[in-house]
């Protein structure tokens, strides 16, 4: 039978290997139940047998340049192990192969272990040189070797393997314990203590504190890491302080046993004991990359293989196996080390090979209890290869019995399926680096999500928040879905519609105008005036806040008339604020709350103004405005309670008495003509709608109101209600209902709002050509407001009462109005189209308002008083022309005249207008007003 010898080339490995050397196929099928690592925690045992070959005469490749001859054994098995051949070594199994000197012994067994010597420990020491420097490559697992490094550097450099390229020159042979504390910790900064090293010149870049505070730390941080006390921070250090294996005195530290290492000491140690910390240095290195818990380490699915050979007693290969197995027996630790050898003889005594064969499963039952005797060879999984080499035939003896047949040296191949174990995709590189951009995108999500959540909880103006870096503005939260609480106009969204934008960022600049110039010119006093309305994120229209809007442009407008006033240590600077309490004030305790903590922080807070509609809710909130030591200006509240809810409360707008006294007055005035201003018969009857919701204080007021002021100028009336909230009767079906009343006086008490639009609605759809004749209180305004939806109305023409009026709704627009307007319009350019101009008229009664408490303020710096909330709120009683006064006032929407005494708090003769709307928008030749008695028509009535 003709054996095929193994291809050893890379070009030849795909070729069939038809028979191997008896003996190769067992020991392949044992290699190949240990190379496959078991549980990531060893669950079982996992001892891995030292694999010791023995073939005599040895199979030995012809040796190539500088590489001694190589047996051909462990050469069939690095084959197999190097699937992709040479030109792939990312494919083999991690594996080493180190040729030896064939250096066999001459002699018999020993009976036992003989005296190591120095020789065999140099010897060991270049094997173990090799293996290392095999294992580093990545191909070959990759492993570091610190502890072992350490261990040869200070032995003075490696005998066949270059020390690493950051080490420095290892000490002299002979220093003292000085000189190796210097040597240590220049080998551990590596380049880092010289000038000019990278670390060198940042340290020459840092502040001089920092500097000297690095001198201190750097030394301080390597003699606690080399003093080998500190665990996980001494790492290689704490390790070889621990050492059994090095002899030690009573006060021994590390450098005293690391002085023990050093060529010129080395020969007091035990050879034996030096040669068991060289390989525990080495199994340790390797226990240690083959930790458990890899989750940062690389994870490794296959155990580093070792082949060596051929051994014998003088080239180190029976003393690495000789301390490997005592290494194991002293720790009676794991490594995972799969060591594989061959010889003529069976290591470490060079006893011959046994013919029973041993399996891995056999072995394992018994390897421990051997290992605790310390047995020679507890270790040992024994494979007796047949030899190859052809021997001339023994000569035929005439005589006597043919000799016996040789056994056969060849069987067929059982192949084994070596490959690279590649271990789940979580525990690869790829994977491990899938798994941190996976966290760090799931952390960037998180944080990202959390960031949009907090800005969004805060009504934050740009969708997110840098959470830890950018500051909260804790004054504003969305409380139940509405953005709630204070801001000088940073915030955009605590107004929900895209409309308030405009005015909302001239408010900020000019509020940072304000902080300027307050700068410059300390003399002058600053006020603080909170604009309070009662927005909600559901009116998503961007006419829907009109109104609320229009009072903010004339707050905006009488801060620019104060920013550009001259330098007058009476004349204050205006800081305006925007506060918002939810849908009908809903929170209003939270931003009652807010605005007296600031009021109480910062005297310049004197005063609230805005409020747009009369509720219970808003009767609330300005008590509790009162409560924190508030005074409200409201600009367009009209129920005639409100001026009993809180004596700190004043308001600029006439009460719904006056409003019911003069369109009763006006009807009173058609009805002597029998008809009304539509040219329709009029007769003197009155239905009244209002709202059901009995916490609508202004509709359920005003309603009251007009019943009685017609039933004063005979003409009799009733009330319906209709339901706002989805009831039977809606706005719509009011408006249906109403047709019923042609001939008579429909007045609508509730809201301009929604209502007034549904009401005209149904107006629409039954009586669209002959409607009866309407009239709708001041909050109609807020529908004629909004432009593009009063407009669309070109068939039901109506009459409202007007608290204000804009330049478009006069023929003849007075100097205050046109001088406002001409302001208005210069801020805000959107103004001047027709779109654009609100026609409510509330940016005028807003700033009215606002000067009116820069007025009293003025007053006060006059009389040399204080200025805050009580002093501003008793001066602003004190706006009136009676007894001589003269500090009454022309506003823009007529004349501020508190009329001197403390209960009324409501101007005297505050002009009503009458506004006529046909055709989709308002016709300024009808309009009327009356206000004081020698500027209104005879018919108006005065107070």
């Amino acid at each position: 039978m003709e054996w095929v010898r193994c291809p050893l080339d890379r070009e030849n490995s795909g070729g069939d290997m038809a028979e191997v050397p008896v003996g190769f196929n067992r020991l392949a099928t044992s290699l190949y139940q240990a190379y496959r690592r078991g549980s990531l925690r060893r669950e079982s045992d996992e001892s891995q047998p030292i694999f010791a070959c023995s073939q005599d005469p040895l199979d030995l490749e012809p040796a190539r340049a500088g590489e001694p001859a190589t047996p051909v054994v462990l050469r069939m098995l690095a084959t197999r192990l190097q699937l992709g051949g040479r030109q792939a070594p990312e494919k083999q199994v991690p594996h080493v192969l180190v040729g030896l000197e064939d250096v066999s012994p001459s002699v018999g067994p020993n009976e036992n272990l003989q005296p190591v010597s120095t020789e065999e420990v140099d010897e060991l020491v270049a094997l173990l040189d090799r293996a290392t420097a095999g294992l580093k490559d990545n191909h070959a697992g990759g492993y570091d070797f610190p502890r072992y490094d350490l261990v040869r550097w200070l032995m003075k450099g490696y005998a066949g393997a270059p020390p690493r390229q950051e080490d420095p020159p290892p000490p002299p042979p002979s220093f003292k314990d000085g000189q190796v504390r210097q040597a240590m910790y220049r080998r551990a900064v590596g380049g880092a203590g010289s000038a000019d090293s990278v670390w060198g010149r940042i340290q020459l870049q840092l502040p001089g504190w920092l500097q000297v505070l690095t001198l201190w730390l750097l030394p301080a941080f390597f003699w606690l890491r080399h003093s080998g006390r500190v665990p996980v921070l001494s790492g290689e250090y704490r390790w070889l302080r621990n050492q059994a294996y090095l002899a030690r005195g009573d006060d021994d530290n590390l450098f005293e046993l690391a002085l023990r290492l050093t060529e010129d000491k080395r020969h007091n140690l035990d050879p034996e004991r030096f040669a068991g910390l060289l390989v525990n240095a080495f199994l340790e290195d390797l226990r240690a990359g083959f930790r458990s818990v890899e989750w940062i380490h690389k994870h490794r699915t296959m155990h580093p293989i070792l082949l060596v050979g051929p051994i014998s007693r003088i080239n180190g290969g029976y003393l690495l196996v000789r301390m490997v197995e005592t290494v194991r027996n002293d720790t009676l630790r794991f490594d995972p080390l799969v060591l594989v050898t061959i010889g003529r003889k069976v290591p470490p005594l060079a006893e011959e090979p046994a013919e029973n064969d041993v399996s891995m499963d056999v072995w394992r039952t018994k390897h421990l209890e051997e290992s605790l005797r310390r047995s020679v060879g507890a270790w040992l999984l024994k494979f007796p290869i047949s030899d190859t080499v052809d021997e001339p035939p023994p000569p035929r003896k005439r005589f006597g019995p043919p000799p016996a047949p040789k056994p056969p040296k060849l069987e067929e191949e059982i192949p084994q399926s070596f490959e690279r174990v590649r271990g789940p995709m979580w525990r690869r590189r790829s994977g491990g680096w899938s798994i941190i951009v996976t966290v760090l995108v799931v952390l960037a999500a998180t944080y990202a999500g959390f960031g949009v959540l907090d800005d969004r909880r805060h009504c934050g103006g740009d969708g997110f928040r840098w959470l830890f870096f950018e500051a909260v503005d804790d004054s504003v939260a969305r409380v139940d879905g509405d953005c709630v609480g204070l801001t000088d106009g940073t915030n955009a969204l605590l107004y929900p519609s895209e409309s308030f934008g405009p005015v909302g960022d001239k408010i900020l600049e000019q509020n940072r105008q304000a902080a300027e110039l307050s700068k410059r010119d300390p003399e002058r006093p600053v006020i603080t005036l909170a604009s309070l309305t009662s927005a909600s994120d559901g009116g998503s229209s961007p006419g829907g806040f009109t109104a609320e809007r229009e009072q903010l442009a004339g707050l905006a407008v009488a801060q620019a008339v104060q920013l550009g006033k001259p330098s007058q240590r009476y004349e204050p600077i205006l800081r305006v604020l925007i506060a918002n309490a939810g849908p009908r004030y809903r929170h209003a305790d939270r931003v009652a709350a807010q605005l007296g903590a600031l009021a109480a922080k910062d005297p310049s807070v004197v005063a609230v103004v805005g409020m747009v509609e009369s509720r219970q809710s808003t009767q609330d909130m300005i008590r509790k405005l009162a409560a924190v030591g508030l005074p409200t200006v409201a600009a367009t509240l009209t129920a005639d309670q409100m001026i009993d809810v809180s004596r700190m409360y004043l308001q600029i707008s006439p009460q719904n008495r006056r409003e019911a006294a003069v369109a009763a007055a006006h009807v009173r005035n058609q009805l002597a003509t029998g008809k009304d201003p539509f040219g329709n018969p009029l007769t003197n009857k009155l239905i009244v709608y209002k709202s059901d919701d009995p916490s609508d204080t202004y509709s359920q007021n005003l309603a009251k109101d007009v019943v009685q002021a017609f039933a004063a100028v005979g003409v009799s009336g009733t009330s319906s209600s209709y339901s706002s909230q989805g009831g039977a009767t809606d706005p719509a079906a009011a408006g249906r209902e109403a047709c019923d009343h042609q001939g008579e006086v429909v007045f609508f008490a509730g809201r301009g709002q929604v209502d007034f639009q549904a009401f005209l609605g149904g107006l629409q759809d039954r009586c669209r050509t002959r409607p009866p004749y309407l009239i709708g209180g001041d909050d109609t305004t807020k529908y004629v407001a909004d432009r593009e939806v009063s407009g669309l109305n070109q068939s039901v023409p109506f009459q409202y009462l007007a608290l204000s009026l804009a330049p478009d709704l006069l023929e003849n627009a007075t100097s205050e109005s046109a001088d406002f307007y001409s302001r208005l319009e210069e801020l805000f350019p959107y103004e001047k189209t027709d779109r654009g101009r609100s026609l409510d008229g509330h940016a005028a009664l807003s700033f009215d308002a606002a000067y009116a408490v820069v007025l009293a303020t003025s007053f006060l710096r006059r009389d040399n008083i204080a200025v805050n909330g009580g002093t501003v709120w008793s001066a602003l009683q004190s706006m009136t022309d009676a007894d001589g006064a003269k500090r009454g006032y022309q506003g823009v929407t007529g004349r501020i005249d508190f009329g001197g005494t403390v209960s009324r708090r409501v101007p005297v003769n505050k002009p009503v207008a009458i506004v006529t709307f046909q055709r989709g928008k308002p016709v300024p030749k009808a309009t009327i007003v009356c206000g004081s008695r020698s500027e209104s028509p005879a018919w108006c009535p005065a107070d």
